[in-house]
């Protein structure tokens, strides 16, 4: 036995059962008759020829629709089919045991898919394309403007779920879709849920996805058109379509270059509209372009990890070979003292221990920068005098300079407290007289820290001053990345690039101008109130329980 149903349209609840012989569709039928006014008086008709149903057009003006696709010859039937008159919209049902068609579960108590038959398929690969029919031209355009679109807009993207979300929205967008989902599979083998558009104030947060569609997909790889409007005993009792909340839905894999990734999936109320097979190749396409997209950021990363290994590799020879130097020279005074300490020596041993502190100093210095500069923070903001932080910066190192016969000189001015990191402070302008002192000669050597305050700006201004040998312009574009140095075995190349972040993490800038021969101005903005980080808009507020309905969650995916 089979019958029609009208989903949508002026007659919207009405059941016709379909006779052997002829069933005509229209306004003036005997067989299915219409109240609709789109229609024509005998529109279409469905008959019963060689064991299955046919449906035909008339000649009708407004022409007959079998799955959004209109028809000009007569079209073989099967269930879950959906067959748009005018306005009206109709649904195909059959006994369950006729030939050729899928068995199908009810739809739950709560309306939800609990298994699903497959109306059509289409295969998912690089020829997943969409072509336009003559009728169909003006669509199928519009379809490859959406994926060019997708693609222009994750190609710059270089995170999963982001791609996967975004995709998702804007897939739910163009197909009107009530409910979209995304599930991958993880390192287990089995379909996890990645992203979804359930309303933010649903009650029900599972994703009712059938195993019947998932199955068929991911074996296959196909993208499948399926419904679950389909032998609903329920329908005798008299309740709608849209309170049994029948859906029409799509589900198509993402699939990688060798392997399937995961699944989109999107459904809709009958009574909203019901999905072709045009879209389908739409979703499918975009599918495995997603699944491109996806296997890309997989790409990058690696590549990523493999530049990182290589830097860790660098650092690491760099850094060791820094502080053998390092341990040599301190290896050499510790040699110096015991000798002086063994003869009673104490002249000796005092001359040098300054080459043991020294080095130790060196060491202690390395360290620190390297911890500042691998570690992510934020500063712990105190009201400061900031004359006071570079005051003791000067005093620490005035000792070397007058060791060495330099001028070191400070010409601080009145500032305002500002609210900064005192202890961070301390550690980037100390690397920045550091640089300066190394960078000037003894005995004519000549570095000036000076201090101002800004008022249009609202930001304290410190110049670190020296009269060195300046940097060459291969070199000014280069002095703040780090274990960058051209000053040979005295510089880590960690010293600038550790002062910047401090001074970033501060909201400052450090900016540096420098003429060769002439020396170099490193000039450090502060502003007096940090401005405030803002909050990450990509943040999300919430969380999504993950469970599905049935045991889809639970399926285990055939990886080849």
């Amino acid at each position: 036995m089979a019958t029609i149903q009208v989903i949508r349209g002026p007659d919207k609840g009405k059941k016709f059962k379909l006779r052997e012989g002829e069933n005509v569709i229209g306004r003036q039928a005997d067989g299915i008759g219409l109240s609709d006014g789109t229609i024509s008086r005998v529109h279409s008709r469905i008959s019963f020829q060689n064991r299955r149903w046919v449906l035909e057009d008339l000649g009708s003006a407004n022409g007959t629709y079998l799955n959004n696709e209109r028809i000009s010859k007569p079209q073989p039937l099967k269930r879950g089919d959906r067959i748009r008159v005018g306005a009206s919209v109709l649904s195909m049902e059959t006994d369950s045991r006729s030939r050729g068609v899928l068995p199908a579960l009810d739809v739950d108590e709560h309306g939800r898919l609990v298994d699903a038959a497959i109306v059509a398929t289409v295969p998912s690969s690089e020829d997943s394309i969409i072509i336009p029919t003559p009728e169909a031209g003006v669509r199928a355009i519009e379809n490859l403007r959406v994926i060019y679109q997708l693609i222009a807009e994750t190609g710059s993207l270089l995170n999963a779920d982001v791609i996967l979300q975004h995709t998702l929205d804007r897939v739910a967008g163009f197909l009107k879709a009530d409910r979209g989902y995304v599930m991958m599979v993880n390192e287990a083998g089995r379909l996890a849920l990645k992203a979804s558009n359930l309303p933010q104030k649903s009650a029900d947060r599972r994703a009712p996805i059938s195993r019947t569609i998932i199955n068929e997909v991911v074996r296959n790889q196909v993208g499948v058109l399926s419904t679950n409007a389909m032998s609903d005993k329920r329908f005798a009792s008299g309740k709608s379509v849209h309170d049994l909340g029948i859906r029409s839905a799509i589900c198509v894999p993402i699939k990688g270059r060798e392997k399937i990734l995961g699944i989109i999936h999107i459904d809709c109320n009958v009574s909203d509209q019901t999905y072709s097979t045009e879209q389908l190749r739409l979703l499918t396409a975009i599918g495995y372009q997603t699944g491109l997209a996806i296997e890309n950021v997989a790409l990058h990363e690696q590549a990523l990890q493999r530049e990182r290994l290589a830097a860790v590799g660098e650092t690491a020879a760099f850094l060791s070979h820094h502080i053998k130097n390092i341990l040599q020279a301190l290896g050499a005074g510790i040699d110096l003292v015991e000798q002086g300490l063994k003869r009673q020596d104490l002249p000796r041993a005092r001359g040098a221990w300054p080459i043991v502190q020294r080095n130790l100093e060196r060491i202690n210095e390395l360290v620190l920068n390297l911890l500042t500069f691998s570690k992510s923070r934020q500063p712990l903001l105190d009201k400061i005098n900031l004359n006071q932080v570079l005051n003791e910066c000067v005093q620490l190192v005035a000792p070397r300079a007058d060791e060495r016969s330099i001028a070191l000189l400070s010409d601080l001015g009145e500032l305002p407290e500002i609210s900064a990191d005192s202890i961070g402070l301390h550690q980037a302008f100390l690397n920045l007289i550091n640089n300066a002192m190394e960078a000037v000669r003894d005995e004519t050597g000549v570095v000036t820290v000076n201090s101002r305050f800004d008022p249009q700006t609202n930001s304290a201004v410190v110049c670190v001053v020296d009269n060195g040998s300046g940097i060459s312009p291969q070199s000014i574009d280069r002095i703040f990345n780090p274990f960058f140095s051209d000053k040979g075995q005295k510089g880590t190349g960690l010293g600038l690039a550790v002062a910047k972040k401090i001074f970033q993490e501060h909201h400052g800038s450090i900016s540096v101008v420098s003429t060769v021969g002439q020396g170099a101005t490193f000039t450090v903005i502060l502003p007096v109130e940090p401005t405030p980080a803002k909050k990450d808009d990509t943040q999300q507020t919430g969380s999504l329980d993950t469970r599905l309905a049935g045991t889809a969650e639970d399926t285990r995916v055939p990886l080849s």
